[in-house]
């Protein structure tokens, strides 16, 4: 079965997917170096678009969804081998590399191509401390689709973000 053919209810259900693809061994370093540099605008790498035909369903393919899918995309080849930790949540993995409080408001109230930049800037971030988290989080945030499932992800990466902040030595 083609990957594009694969059941996935949501875009969010699709990051663990996603995330093993671009970090498998048989991945073209190649390609994965050309989205790695992939910004929100500019020109975008004809390895985006073999990725995009070969791993996200045709349905999730439309104009609406482009600046999503270019953003995770770009921040899951920006990590190391093996992102996706579904037991540390996006929130708790920011905190632990030393994002922010004010970076996350920023995060956090953004949208557009703002939120893709941002969301971009903290992907670097995670990559450089060579930290995992749950990549479904950072799909949500990507792919909310109305102001209520925007809170329910922001709130979440808020609790989860102090949750640990709090919990740190020195915190207060």
């Amino acid at each position: 079965m083609a990957d594009t053919e694969r059941q996935f209810n949501t875009p969010s259900e699709m990051a663990p997917h996603l995330a093993a693809a671009l970090h498998h061994q048989a991945f073209p370093n190649g390609d994965r170096a050309r989205l790695k540099r992939m910004g929100v605008t500019g020109p975008t790498p004809l390895a985006y678009h073999r990725f995009l035909l070969r791993h996200i369903p045709h349905r999730w393919q439309r104009e609406g969804l482009e600046m999503g899918w270019r953003t995770l995309v770009a921040a899951l080849a920006r990590q190391h081998h093996n992102p996706h930790a579904p037991d540390i949540s996006l929130g708790r993995a920011l905190a632990d590399s030393g994002y922010s409080e004010a970076r996350l408001e920023s995060l956090l109230a953004a949208e557009g191509r703002v939120l893709a930049t941002l969301t971009l800037r903290a992907a670097t971030r995670l990559a450089a401390q060579r930290a995992r988290c749950n990549w479904k989080d950072t799909a949500r945030l990507l792919f909310a689709f109305d102001d209520e499932a925007r809170e329910r992800i922001n709130r979440k990466i808020a609790r989860d973000y102090y949750r640990t902040a709090t919990s740190a030595p020195g915190s207060q």
